[in-house]
C-alpha cells in the first residue's frame, strides 16, 4: 500500500493522472494516505471536479462501512474520515470551479471537527471564498483564525487585490510588518510582493507599486526576481505607460528568464493597441516559448484589431504549422451539486437553445437601453451580422443566462472564466445587471468584476 500510494503522487506529478487512477482503483488496502494521495493528483493535474467527487466517494464509503460488520471492523476504513490535509488539497478545487456551495459545506465540516482554525485549513478557507467572490467571508475568515502565518496573509492581501481595493491591500501589508499597535510583526516573502503589485496593477496604482519594487531590497531585504519584474510591467503597461514597461524589461539582469515580462507587456500591447511594441515582445516571446498558444493569439489579435488581416493570418498559419492551438474561452457556473461548463461557440449543454433565445430577447431589450454591440471583440474577417451573431456565442454570456433562467429573481450570479473578459462581454453584462437587478459577480483569468446596477466594480479598468 505504501508503495502504490507513492506511486500514485508520482505518476501525477509526471502528468500522467490515468494511471495513478488505475492504481488507486486495483488496490485492494486503501488507508487516508491513498484517498489524499488521489486527491492531492487530481488536483496538481487541475482535474478539480474529480477531486470533489472523490472526496464525497470517500465519506459516502465510510458511512457504508458502518453498515457492513466486516468493513466496520476494520481500522482502515474508520481511517477514511477527512482531516487537515484532505480539507487543504481539495479546497482550491472549490475556489478553482467557483463552487461555493460545496466549500461551505466543507467548511461547516471543518467547523464540526475542528479543524477550521488549524492554519493551513484557515488559509485555504480564506481562499476560496475570496475565488469565489464572497470577499466579506474570506476578511471574515481571516479575522477568525488565532494563528496566522505570512501564507495566511499572502492570501488575503491577494484576495484584495484580485477584487480591486489596492489601498485595503497596501494597509494589510503595513499591518502584516508593522511591529506597533495593531501590528504582527511578519517578515514578508516574495510571494507578499507579487500580491501587492497584483494589487496595485488592478487598481491602477502606478506610483505606489512601482515605490514598492523599487523598496523592496533595501527596506524589506527581499530581492526583485523575474516574477517582481513580470508584475511591475503589468503594473505599467496597464496603465498605458508601454515604453517605461519595455525600459523596466530592458533594467532586467542578464541572467534573468524574461518570458514573463515580455508576456505582460505583450498583453499590454494589446489593450492599449501598441503595434510596434508588440511586435518587439512578440518575438521574443516566440523565440522563450515556440509552442505557447497565447503569445500567438495576443500577436494575431493586434493585427486584427488593426485591421492587418494578412499579418492576423500569417500568425495563426504558424500557429497550425507548428501544432499549436489555441485554449478555447470556457466559463463555469455552479448550480445545485454540479459545476455548469460553458464553450465558447459550442452548443453540447442541455439549455443550449433555450440560453441562445435567452440571449437574443434580451440584446433586444439591452440595445433599447443604448447597448451597442462592440464587433472589435471578433477578431475574424467577417461582416457584421457575423460579429454580433459570434458575440451571443461567448462563453461568460452562455453561463450568465443560464444563472438567471436558473436562479429566483434577485440572486447572485456567479460566474468564472478561464481567459480574460472582453470589451463586449463587460459592457453587456453591465446592461444585464440593470435590466434583470442582479449582482452578477465574473472571475476572470485576471480579477474580479462586480456588476451592480449598470457599473463594474473595476471601474472599466482591467
Amino acid at each position: 500500500m505504501y508503495v502504490q500510494n507513492a506511486l500514485m503522487d508520482m505518476y501525477a506529478r509526471m502528468g500522467k493522472i490515468g494511471i495513478s487512477r488505475i492504481i488507486f482503483d486495483s488496490m485492494e488496502v486503501r488507508d487516508l494516505v491513498s484517498w489524499n494521495t488521489m486527491i492531492t493528483a487530481s488536483v496538481i493535474s487541475e482535474c478539480h471536479e474529480s477531486a470533489l467527487a472523490l472526496l464525497m466517494e470517500m465519506q459516502s464509503r465510510r458511512k457504508d462501512a458502518s453498515k457492513d460488520e466486516d468493513m466496520y471492523n476494520d481500522e482502515r476504513v474508520h481511517s477514511w474520515k477527512p482531516n487537515s490535509v484532505t480539507l487543504m488539497t481539495v479546497l482550491p478545487g472549490c475556489a478553482s470551479l467557483a463552487a461555493i456551495l460545496k466549500g461551505k459545506e466543507i467548511h461547516g465540516y471543518a467547523i464540526r471537527n475542528s479543524l477550521a482554525l488549524d492554519v493551513a485549513v484557515g488559509s485555504a478557507l480564506v481562499d476560496m471564498y475570496a475565488k469565489c467572490g464572497c470577499l466579506y467571508l474570506s476578511r471574515r475568515m481571516f479575522d477568525q483564525m488565532p494563528v496566522r502565518n505570512i501564507v495566511t496573509w499572502n492570501v488575503i492581501i491577494m484576495a484584495y487585490g484580485m477584487h480591486g481595493k489596492g489601498e485595503e491591500a497596501l494597509q494589510l501589508f503595513k499591518n502584516v510588518v508593522g511591529d506597533g499597535a495593531g501590528g504582527e510583526g511578519v517578515m514578508p516573502n516574495e510571494v507578499t510582493f507579487v500580491a501587492l503589485f497584483a494589487a496595485c496593477s488592478h487598481s491602477g496604482m502606478v506610483e505606489e507599486g512601482m515605490r514598492l519594487f523599487y523598496r523592496m531590497k533595501d527596506e524589506h531585504g527581499v530581492e526583485p526576481l523575474p516574477d517582481h519584474y513580470a508584475c511591475a510591467v503589468d503594473l505599467l503597461g496597464r496603465a498605458g505607460q508601454v515604453a517605461e514597461a519595455f525600459q523596466l524589461i530592458d533594467s532586467m539582469p542578464c541572467e534573468y528568464d524574461k518570458t514573463g515580462a515580455w508576456s505582460s507587456l505583450l498583453g499590454a500591447c494589446r489593450i492599449h493597441q501598441n503595434l510596434e511594441v508588440g511586435e518587439i515582445a512578440a518575438m521574443n516571446l516566440l523565440e522563450l516559448e515556440p509552442d505557447v498558444a497565447s503569445h500567438y493569439v495576443l500577436l494575431s489579435n493586434i493585427y486584427s484589431s488593426a485591421g492587418l488581416w494578412n499579418k492576423a493570418m500569417d500568425v495563426r498559419r504558424k500557429m497550425k504549422e507548428r501544432g499549436v492551438r489555441k485554449e478555447p474561452g470556457c466559463s463555469w457556473t455552479e448550480f445545485g451539486d454540479e459545476v455548469h461548463k460553458f464553450i465558447a461557440g459550442e452548443s453540447s449543454h442541455p439549455q443550449s437553445q433555450e440560453l441562445h433565445r435567452f440571449l437574443e430577447t434580451l440584446s433586444d431589450r439591452m440595445r433599447k437601453e443604448g447597448y451597442v454591440p462592440d464587433t472589435s471583440c471578433v477578431l475574424h474577417n467577417v461582416n457584421k451580422e457575423e460579429k454580433e451573431a459570434l458575440l451571443c456565442g461567448h462563453s461568460e454570456k452562455l453561463a450568465i443566462a443560464f444563472g438567471i433562467l436558473n436562479t429566483p429573481p434577485g440572486m447572485t450570479v456567479r460566474v468564472a472564466k478561464n481567459l480574460r473578459v472582453c470589451n463586449d462581454c463587460h459592457t453587456a453584462t453591465k446592461f444585464i445587471s440593470k435590466i434583470e437587478e442582479r449582482e452578477i459577480i465574473l472571475r476572470d483569468v485576471r480579477r474580479f468584476h462586480h456588476f451592480r446596477d449598470g457599473k463594474c466594480s473595476c471601474g472599466d479598468y482591467w
